[in-house]
């Protein structure tokens, strides 16, 4: 198993719809997101991930939370490789589609909270949750 650290972002539109990938290489539908590369913040990652996986430019308003526990930021992938993610999810809005992604993403949409496409990508589905109840207060750490 390895740690990996990684940014996530939940973006919504004036809907309150939140943005989802159909990652091509698993078929799980998830949050923008992956990992940090040397140089950057959490927050350039986040934004840079979004931007690669979806074409969506977006802007950062909160911090959603900090995910780290094993049970639910571990994952199995289809080749055997386990990795434990351990990093910040932001709370954001889209700003403008720059382009159609190919690649990563097999679809790209937006969906209502409580109307989620199934199978989740499981480090997602507490993040989701929680973006479900989130009101002002602080982040979660979880």
């Amino acid at each position: 198993m390895t740690v990996r650290a990684a940014s996530g972002i939940v973006v919504q539109d004036e809907s309150g719809r939140v943005l989802l990938l159909c990652r091509s290489g698993e078929g799980t539908w998830g949050l923008p997101g992956g990992g940090v590369e040397p140089g950057e913040t959490w927050e350039q990652a986040a934004v840079r991930e979004c931007r690669e996986e979806t074409g969506w430019d977006v802007s950062i308003h909160g911090l959603l939370g900090i995910y780290s526990d094993p049970a639910t930021q571990t994952h199995r992938y289809p080749s055997g490789r386990t990795v434990h993610f351990v990093g910040a999810v932001f709370l954001g809005s889209p700003l403008h589609r720059v382009f159609e992604v190919d690649g990563e993403a097999a679809q790209v949409g937006w969906f209502p909270l409580d109307e989620l496409p199934e199978p989740l990508f499981g480090p997602d589905v507490p993040v989701l949750r929680d973006a479900g109840r989130r009101s002002a207060g602080p982040p979660f750490v979880a």
